[in-house]
């Protein structure tokens, strides 16, 4: 007897660890391959099942609820942290609730973003420029888990990002940067592959992801764009417009949307959106990395942009300051060791010097 087949659109399960998730395909996201226009699922994910079975079951309802989604009144991660502690703090001693109020002073860059757009690389930021050592860090990963398990029941995310945070103390990074040779790819993609335009603004801005989509029109003045969401020094931070870029942002003044770098329909782009819908889907188009799965995770991430960004500026003229003022950093002591790493040809530069 042939095993059933499952009709298309009626979603998938997968297991990770020792949880199913179940998977719908929601939409399809046109991207250039080879030349020829190729179509990119969109998928939501929703974790927590015990068998296959229970996942499966519960796809229609996934795909339903997705269609819902937007009428959600979406809270940001204060928001979710201020509902979460009453329901926890009858549970655990005093001394564990202690760190877990200072785990979460050290996530504040993204307190007021909504939880539904906090992913992995907003967690894994705050936990890379987290000053503490390890423990503090494993309190940050404990916490980020225990917001994400009250929010998904609660409809306010579909995954516990927190799973996949590193935090070892050993001074790497969790993202590459990108090469030389990826950088130029990109850039000859612009005009043949959609929105490869926007990784390489990204780039040469070292803008966050999140940052650059809620760059307005205002935002731009005399060829420098005033943008950031973050920490103090990074709110309003001025970015001149590289020559590189000039062009691009001079085509997405031109539209006819407010936003400078939105959806094709003009409606503000999301960090998930981008990089599960454009990132990774342009990344692929181009040769630089495959589409990521549960197994075969991604090697460049949104984030990889900025480091990039970090990479090339430590390799030119210019004082600290004005260095860390780029990367929105109150100094250049956080710029060197969370963004930068050593390249072979910097280092070979120098050695030809001697």
């Amino acid at each position: 007897m042939k095993p059933k087949v499952r009709a298309n659109g009626m979603g998938t399960a997968f297991k990770r660890g020792r949880t199913w998730y179940a998977q719908v395909t929601i939409g399809h996201k046109a991207v250039e391959r080879d030349g020829k226009i190729a179509y990119q699922s969109i998928r939501v994910t929703k974790g927590g099942f015990a068998t296959k079975r229970d996942a499966l079951l519960y796809c229609p309802t996934l795909k339903a609820e997705a269609s819902k989604k937007k009428h959600v009144n979406y809270l940001t991660m204060r928001q979710i942290y201020d509902a979460w502690m009453p329901t926890h703090e009858t549970k655990v001693s005093r001394s564990t609730m202690d760190c877990y109020k200072a785990a979460f002073k050290y996530f504040a860059p993204i307190h007021d973003y909504p939880f539904n757009e906090i992913d992995l690389d907003d967690l894994q930021e705050c936990v890379d420029e987290c000053p503490k050592g390890r423990r503090t860090k494993e309190n940050m990963k404990a916490l980020a888990g225990l917001l994400c398990k009250y929010a998904i029941p609660r409809h306010q995310t579909d995954l516990n990002y927190a799973e996949y945070i590193y935090t070892g103390n050993d001074g790497r990074t969790s993202y590459s940067p990108l090469n030389k040779g990826e950088i130029d790819k990109i850039r000859d993609a612009i005009g043949k592959v959609p929105h490869a335009e926007d990784i390489y603004t990204l780039i040469y801005t070292g803008f966050r992801p999140t940052e650059l989509f809620n760059l307005t029109k205002d935002c731009y003045k005399d060829g420098v764009l005033y943008g950031g969401i973050k920490t103090e020094a990074g709110k309003n931070r001025a970015v001149p417009v590289s020559p590189r870029i000039k062009e691009i942002i001079e085509n997405k003044l031109s539209q006819n949307w407010d936003l400078i770098f939105p959806k094709d329909d003009g409606s503000p782009m999301t960090a998930r959106y981008f990089r599960d819908a454009i990132f990774y889907p342009v990344l692929s188009a181009i040769g630089i990395q495959p589409i990521p799965t549960k197994d075969s995770p991604p090697k460049y991430v949104p984030y990889s942009c900025r480091h990039t960004f970090a990479n090339m500026i430590k390799l030119a003229e210019g004082s600290d300051k004005d260095k860390a003022g780029l990367m929105g950093h109150e100094d250049y002591t956080t710029t060197k060791r969370m963004y930068q790493t050593a390249e072979i040809d910097a280092m070979k530069a120098i050695i030809d010097q001697l």
